[in-house]
């Protein structure tokens, strides 16, 4: 990725910081609840790709190198994304499982944030990357008009990215989201080198609409397109 250079700081311990995922290969977002059984924890992925919003902690983007191995903890290799700008350097890889990736942090909305609507979200496919640079680079195109403030993001649709051939083909959805507003940062929104539970491989789901994209989610009639991101009610976030 042209935007997100990588370099090394080991990810901090301490308590899990839920997440969010995005999977690649469905197109879809979850909200991955981590819920107590008698055999432990397990985690509990609810669909929110039709309610997603988020304000996002953009000021504190983490890039460098992940591995997320299935039913362990994924292993963080990190930096915030503001040091390279500032003279940071390329890590040294991991492991050769370790895949170039990006982690921020995000507090969904009360229509799909559920009880823990603070969240984290990383991942390191390329589709993926893809979707969450070119929101990234509007938002540093925009920030100057809404100081003090983060972006409120929306999935509008996603795109099939089909790579390899013949029984090696697969295909990876690449989302594009839009800043729809911005807020105040919530109270509860705080960077503090959060890390993600172990979370169980989701399988593949076909995006809902059998086609190519997937509808636009609650996508505001603010003008987007046609004029500026409207300012958030902080409440929508309280």
């Amino acid at each position: 990725m042209s935007r997100f250079g990588f370099s090394t700081e080991p990810s901090a311990g301490g308590d899990f910081t839920p997440i969010v995922k995005y999977d690649a290969r469905a197109g879809r977002v979850f909200r991955v609840d981590r819920e107590q059984t008698a055999d432990g924890f397990a985690s509990n992925p609810v669909d929110i790709t039709s309610t997603f919003k988020a304000v996002v902690d953009f000021e504190n983007v983490e890039t460098g190198w992940m591995d997320f191995p299935p039913g362990s903890a994924p292993s963080f290799a990190l930096v915030l994304l503001s040091s390279l700008d500032k003279g940071g350097s390329l890590p040294d890889r991991p492991s050769v499982k370790h895949k170039n990736g990006v982690r921020f942090l995000l507090k969904l909305n009360k229509a799909c944030g559920g009880d823990k609507p603070v969240r984290e979200l990383a991942g390191t496919s390329k589709a993926f990357l893809a979707g969450v640079e070119e929101v990234y680079e509007e938002y540093l195109r925009d920030r100057s008009r809404y100081p003090g403030q983060l972006p409120v993001i929306e999935l509008a649709s996603t795109t099939p990215v089909k790579s390899g051939s013949g029984a090696q083909q697969s295909t990876n959805y690449r989302p594009t989201f839009r800043i729809t507003g911005w807020a105040q940062r919530p109270a509860d929104l705080i960077y503090l080198r959060p890390s993600a539970a172990p979370v169980e491989p989701l399988k593949p789901t076909p995006p809902a609409t059998g086609a190519q994209t997937v509808p636009p989610p609650n996508v505001m009639n603010n003008g987007f397109g046609r004029g500026q991101p409207t300012q958030m009610a902080d409440d929508d976030f309280g």
